[in-house]
């Protein structure tokens, strides 16, 4: 099932010269970057679609990570790992194809591009890629990514299906997710995350319809670096925080700076920027 043959095949065809290459490519499945590519599209682009997205990714998350912990199949043996590398949880199905697939799948879907084929060749590019990129590290098998991936096109479906366009909705889907996540994982650390950032999703959907247009592209590229600026700053503060209590309500502001970044940066520089631009 798990198709561990055809993912030393695979494995193969790659030499550990490459490994940061292939490195490089897995993290664009991976949480914190999945996180950042949607805040940036969230203060540029159309608000509501991509805190849509946002809940998709976060219910995504609690969602696939009590579905690993209550399967419990292991990862292929560290003997056939491309390079060292830190993994946790367990194998079957691949989180990084899952995630790949609610996110970049979930932009396609909720921005109105599934019958574009440049949008779908860009997103199923992205998404194979990320998922090969597990099997030649060593991290999963092939069949761990595949389903990971189908897993991921049947929730996004469910996830439109359920939302109905709506954020609050998703963030109310992604803290029913998240609680017996942290429950099942034994508070695993990307369980808390779920937990958190759908509780400061829930706080602040009301508030993203009256958020402040853009008044020009040099405020969004101030809005990026001071949002951004701010997340790194979240995420190292990450690293010396212990109890679960405060890391879930760390994570909570993390997504409501996310929201409210828009807010702050239109009151600080309300003199400086021309007219406002029209959200898409």
């Amino acid at each position: 099932m798990r198709l561990e043959d055809e993912s030393a095949v695979f494995r193969d065809t790659v030499s550990a010269d490459y490994a940061d290459i292939v490195v490089a490519v897995t993290q664009l499945g991976s949480p914190t970057t999945l996180m950042v590519l949607l805040a940036i599209l969230f203060w540029c682009g159309s608000r509501r679609r991509s805190a849509l997205v946002i809940s998709y990714g976060v219910a995504g998350l609690g969602f696939v990570l009590a579905l690993e912990t209550l399967l419990g199949l292991p990862r292929p043996p560290e003997s056939v790992y491309l390079t060292s590398i830190d993994v946790e949880g367990y194998g079957f199905p691949s989180g990084h194809a899952f995630a790949s697939v609610v996110v970049y799948g979930g932009l396609v879907s909720v921005y109105d591009r599934l019958r574009d084929p440049v949008a779908l060749l860009g997103a199923g590019t992205l998404v194979a890629a990320v998922s090969l990129s597990r099997v030649v590290l060593g991290v999963h098998y092939l069949g761990d990514v595949i389903v990971g991936a189908i897993l991921g096109v049947v929730f996004v479906a469910a996830m439109n299906r359920v939302s109905r366009g709506m954020p609050t909705v998703g963030f109310t889907v992604a803290a029913a997710l998240a609680v017996p996540a942290v429950y099942v994982t034994n508070a695993a650390a990307y369980a808390v995350l779920a937990l958190g950032a759908a509780i400061g999703g829930l706080l602040t959907a009301g508030w993203i319809d009256r958020l402040p247009q853009l008044r020009s592209r040099l405020e969004g590229l101030v809005l990026v670096i001071v949002g951004g600026s701010v997340l790194v700053a979240l995420r190292i503060v990450e690293t010396v925080v212990d109890l679960t209590p405060l890391l879930v309500a760390l994570y909570a502001a993390l997504v409501a700076w996310i929201v409210f970044a828009p807010a702050l940066v239109d009151r600080v520089g309300g003199t400086v920027f021309g007219s406002p631009e029209t959200d898409s």
